[in-house]
């Protein structure tokens, strides 16, 4: 309802007038037919290609870009997914993910997250890879030299609790991810 949207974008208590602007074209959405929506996807001329999508709190890198393969850091080891894979969900660790269409390649850092891999839903053969990651960033946009840095200082450390051992610990894995 408007109370939960409401919290949801930090407006309760701030002279929120409710939300059923926002609301009303979400409902006349829904009164779509839903052959309507599915044409509408279609029509992109898109066919057999695996739709990805790349996406953090704060910014969507990608959304349903044709591609060959996707290749991820899976907390069971790293695999690649093309169209026609099958259903999957997969939590992700730190590492860099891969994305291939033809000779082309570009690489991205995640910290964690999840992938969601879907089969079509329409008619254009196209599967859904979607990425949804707490932190991405393209690894040309990292310091290698600045995260070699971090990790001496980090290692430098004094490690007299438990916290501190924890933070050393965690915090190397993840530099050295991206070194």
């Amino acid at each position: 309802g408007d109370e939960g949207l409401a919290w949801w974008c930090g407006w309760r208590g701030r002279g929120c007038r409710g939300h059923g602007d926002v609301q009303r074209p979400l409902r006349a959405l829904r009164a779509l037919p839903r052959s309507l929506l599915r044409f509408a996807e279609a029509s992109s001329g898109v066919q057999n290609r695996l739709l990805v999508s790349l996406c953090s709190p704060g910014e969507a890198v990608m959304v349903n870009k044709p591609v060959d393969s996707v290749t991820v850091p899976g907390t069971e080891g790293t695999f690649t997914v093309t169209n026609n894979h099958s259903l999957i969900v997969s939590q992700l660790k730190a590492g860099v993910i891969t994305v291939r269409d033809g000779q082309e390649s570009k690489d991205y850092f995640i910290s964690d997250g999840f992938l969601f891999f879907n089969h079509p839903t329409d008619g254009s053969g196209c599967c859904t890879a979607k990425i949804s990651a707490v932190e991405l960033v393209p690894t040309s946009a990292l310091d290698k030299d600045r995260a070699s840095q971090v990790l001496s200082e980090l290692m430098a450390a004094p490690k007299d609790n438990e916290w501190d051992r924890a933070r050393a610990q965690l915090g190397a894995a993840l530099i050295q991810q991206v070194i």
